[in-house]
């Protein structure tokens, strides 16, 4: 492959797992975190599920993150309603998740997922913290240059913004392009109608270990989970009123958290814990708008967004995480096609970054909008939106089959993205993910050939 460099803009899940993909097929790259540290405490914790583990699996992350969730991964998940009381219940559902999709689901800190992928990098030196991206100059002779705010200026042949929400990289896309008329900022493209407390405590008395509680409620929700070591992560989701869009999505405060968190310390999440037993035991806590979009444009130029800088899910399904690896796996899949075929000591065209960016952007936003969609519509129910959902979750929810859940995992689990060029885990599995379909048919159409 022709010598390359790859700049990161940011040092999260999303720029990390980057790292790790390109640095194992030897290309080169640098990541520019803001943060002076690389695995700050930021966030709560992080769902791992399935289809994300299999790509630390690939990356040699995974047995770390399993064997330190082990002994509290989700065996029990229970739905619970506005007493606390609890109106149903599924068991054994990590010992499922394994026996059919070859993973169990837990849940720990995002820190330690940061911390875990920043650790097998080999090369430290192309990690750099304290180094805010400040503007970003397309060279067309020479690829892109990145200036930081500290007056440090980078080279490299492509930009990748992994640096969530309020990405400097997807704002540079939109001032470099202002006089083109299309739109990078997409105010419409993002909403907002819940707020999220969320945080991590020292374990609960009351909140059992392996256990993941959906707390029903009307207009607001919880999330519960048992997390490793001394820890139980909450999230209390809470409707905004209305839907707001764009620059209408408010800045939340800690004042506005310590508002949101008096109305519901009384709340019960089990018959004998309330809201304000986990929160007094609170380690860290925070509070966010959930913004939720997939925007319709992730490239300009030579320049990309990633992640959440391309698309946001809400957090109760937990896929937010799994379905950043997934695009990072699929953007690594393109890029390496693309280096392959590109003769060597020939430089990669622009129009040729821009057709690889084009088909990650094609491939991967069917799947996120889908996502994106079914997670807003699972906070609905869990909030109980509307009448019909107040009834359907008080006479349907206690009889709910277990085939439902299967259901669920065979949309989410088989379509998911892995990396191409390194080999599939050996984990066993009853129900295939697709691309192993596809290498077995495409193996068999082979050996046919030869007949």
């Amino acid at each position: 492959m022709s010598p390359f460099r790859v700049l990161i803009a940011g040092g999260s899940v999303t720029g990390l797992s980057l790292a790790l993909m390109l640095e194992k097929n030897n290309i080169d790259f640098l990541v520019l975190e803001a943060y002076p540290d690389i695995a700050p405490q930021v966030g709560a914790s992080l769902g791992l599920q399935p289809n994300g583990l299999r790509i630390l699996d690939q990356l040699g992350c995974c047995d770390e993150l399993l064997e330190h969730a082990k002994g509290h991964t989700v065996q029990h998940s229970i739905y619970r309603g506005p007493n606390g009381e609890k109106m149903w219940e599924a068991s054994n559902l990590s010992d499922e998740v394994i026996e059919r999709h070859g993973y169990p689901i837990p849940f720990v800190d995002r820190q330690k997922v940061l911390q875990t992928l920043y650790n097998k990098v080999q090369d430290k030196s192309k990690i750099l913290t304290g180094k805010k991206v400040k503007t970003i100059d397309n060279c067309e002779s020479t690829g892109v240059k990145i200036t930081t705010t500290d007056g440090s200026v980078y080279g490299g042949d492509l930009v990748v913004g992994a640096d969530g929400i309020h990405s400097t990289v997807r704002q540079e896309m939109a001032r470099l392009n202002v006089d083109t008329g299309r739109d990078y900022l997409e105010e419409k493209s993002f909403s907002a109608t819940y707020s999220c407390v969320f945080g991590i405590s020292h374990r609960t008395p009351g909140i059992e270990p392996c256990t993941l509680q959906d707390v029903f409620n009307e207009k607001f929700s919880y999330l519960v989970a048992d997390g490793p070591g001394d820890r139980t992560y909450f999230f209390l989701f809470e409707h905004m009123d209305r839907v707001r869009f764009g620059q209408e999505i408010p800045r939340l405060t800690e004042a506005d958290r310590d508002e949101i968190v008096g109305r519901h310390l009384d709340d019960p999440i089990t018959p004998e814990v309330r809201f304000g037993d986990i929160y007094a035991r609170r380690i860290r806590s925070g509070v966010t708008p959930l913004q939720e979009y997939v925007f319709k444009h992730w490239h300009s130029g030579r320049m990309i967004a990633l992640g959440d800088a391309s698309h946001k899910l809400h957090p109760l399904p937990g896929q937010g995480a799994n379905c950043c690896l997934e695009t990072t796996a699929c953007f690594t899949n393109a890029l390496v096609k693309l280096l392959r075929d590109t003769p060597p000591e020939t430089p990669v065209s622009d129009r040729d970054i821009s057709n690889m960016f084009e088909t990650v952007q094609q491939t991967r936003r069917p799947r996120v909008s889908w996502l994106v969609e079914a997670a807003h519509r699972r906070q609905k129910l869990e909030a109980m939106d509307t009448p019909e959902l107040k009834s359907y979750v008080a006479t349907r929810i206690p009889s709910l089959p277990a085939k439902v859940i299967h259901k669920e995992w065979l949309r989410t689990f088989p379509p998911a993205v892995s990396l191409d060029m390194l080999p599939l885990p050996k984990r066993p599995h009853s129900i295939p993910y697709h691309d192993e379909r596809d290498v077995q048919n495409s193996k068999e159409t082979r050996e046919g050939s030869k007949l």
